[in-house]
């Protein structure tokens, strides 16, 4: 694969995009806080953030459609660019409000949609169904390392200079992920020619087909796990503002750990290829999150604890989006792929804007413990759900 020049192309684009978004993501909630000194608000624009991606299968046809999918790098990375460069300046020069940011929350969110739609459906059509879990993995490791750097510098600057100083360097790598984009050939198999009525429908028919319909059995799971979607940024952010007395240091290597954690997991599926065995590693990578976070939770306040604990925690979680879609681009056709998983994603982007408030709402009420065993709790309702369904207990490609 690493002689693929264009998969390695598409991983040069994937890279800078989803480095700069993990810079992006963890100044969002602190700058959010810093603007409204509310958890409320932090959670309103995650709902924002969550709710635009629910609508990714809307697009999905669209980047399915597409002759080229790298359009959609081109057309989407320079406008990003602009929005989050404007958080930036307004935070440095007090001219963002609240109704600002959240306004511009949704353009990033909403051009992402197209960009995570074609970053899915890239790696089944350039490369085999054998390659899929090898191409996850060295996904996870270039990405995940990349992105503890990301991380660290995004943390390194809201230490220094606050959350705008990350917004710029999200800025620059949308850039250059364009500039990346420019000699990409992502295309789809040739399909007849249809409305995208029928391309939307078509995709619906997959997803909801099949002998037990395993794939709403996969987005049911999703959907309890995706509740918690938002509960890492609130989660870190009530711990760095309660635990650690409003520490921009704690705030930033509980995120950095958790990153570190997610590369961690790349890294083991780079040289592991557990296809025959997805359905069980799904339910118990869920119970291992479970686990992680009653430890975050119950431990003594002590920065060394948590760092393991949240490092845990980003393992669990990303081999469980790794081994996903690792089956997913395994399993489904290459032309169907981006439809395919956008309209999987409804499942979880639904229940995670609802629990974006939810969760906002607990963290209002200043009490780490009472969060974490909200957490944990649905991280182990999940597992037991995984091993207890038969289709995807059964789950292989």
């Amino acid at each position: 694969m690493l002689r693929h020049r264009q998969f390695l192309i598409f991983l040069g684009t994937a890279t800078a995009g989803n480095v700069g978004y993990g810079v992006y993501a963890i100044s969002i909630p602190w700058l959010t806080y810093s603007v409204s000194h509310s958890y409320e608000v932090v959670g309103i624009a995650l709902f924002i953030e969550l709710a635009s991606y629910a609508c990714v299968f809307l697009v999905g046809p669209i980047v399915d459609r597409a002759p080229n999918q790298r359009a959609i790098f081109l057309w989407c990375y320079p406008p990003m660019a602009l929005a989050v460069t404007l958080i930036g300046l307004g935070a440095t020069r007090g001219f963002l409000t609240v109704p600002l940011l959240l306004v511009l929350v949704a353009v990033v969110s909403i051009l992402w949609d197209f960009v995570w739609a074609a970053d899915n459906a890239a790696p089944g059509i350039l490369l085999t169904p054998d390659q899929q879990f090898a191409a996850q993995g060295i996904s996870g490791v270039i990405g995940g390392t990349n992105a503890i750097a990301g991380y660290a510098a995004g943390g390194v600057l809201i230490f220094l200079v606050g959350p705008s100083g990350g917004l710029y360097v999200y800025a620059i790598l949308l850039l250059v992920g364009a500039v990346f984009a420019i000699p990409l050939r992502i295309v789809p198999p040739p399909h007849e020619a249809e409305s995208f009525t029928e391309s939307f429908w078509e995709g619906w028919k997959f997803v909801v087909g099949g002998r037990g319909r395993p794939f709403v059995q996969l987005g049911l799971l999703d959907a309890i796990q995706g509740f918690f979607l938002a509960a890492p940024a609130l989660y870190i952010t009530l711990f760095a503002q309660t635990t650690f007395h409003t520490s921009a240091f704690a705030y930033s290597l509980l995120f950095v750990s958790d990153v570190v954690g997610g590369a961690a997991a790349g890294w083991a599926f780079a040289s592991w290829n557990p296809r025959a065995r997805v359905g069980p590693l799904l339910g118990i990578t869920l119970l291992g999150v479970a686990v992680a976070v009653g430890v975050a939770a119950g431990a003594p306040a002590g920065i060394g604890l948590e760092t393991i604990a949240w490092f845990a925690i980003g393992f669990g979680w990303s081999s469980y989006t790794d081994v996903k879609y690792a089956f997913l681009r395994g399993a489904i056709p290459p032309g169907q792929l981006a439809r395919a998983t956008s309209n999987l994603w409804l499942f979880p982007g639904i229940s995670s804007s609802a629990g974006a408030l939810v969760l906002g709402s607990l963290a209002s009420r200043n009490d780490p413990e009472l969060f974490g065993l909200v957490l944990m709790g649905g991280f182990l309702a999940a597992g037991l759900l995984a091993l207890a369904l038969p289709a995807i207990r059964s789950m292989k490609y």
